[in-house]
């Protein structure tokens, strides 16, 4: 699944919610027909945070999801993968 296929299947959190229950069961995630492979998670604030690594290290993006007072949105964000230098 691109960044972009999973932004738009992130209607609210409770599709993320299936999301995080399909990356930790991959018998959940065939069943739903989902490729979430290089694609990982973190609970953040109010939202959930999926990162994706391109399978050719050549990039990462982010899809955060968060609610609140005006309530649900999707963020996509690319950055550059670190190459090891520090700072």
């Amino acid at each position: 699944m691109t960044p972009d296929q999973m932004a738009r299947l992130l209607t609210g959190l409770t599709r993320a919610a299936d999301v995080v229950e399909c990356l930790d069961n991959r018998e959940l995630q065939r069943s739903q027909g989902w490729d979430l492979a290089n694609w990982k998670y973190r609970l953040v604030p109010w939202g959930v945070c999926f990162s994706y690594e391109s399978p050719h290290r050549d990039g990462r993006c982010d899809v955060l999801i968060l609610t609140g007072l005006e309530g649900t949105r999707v963020v996509v964000q690319g950055r550059p993968v670190a190459t090891g230098t520090n700072g």
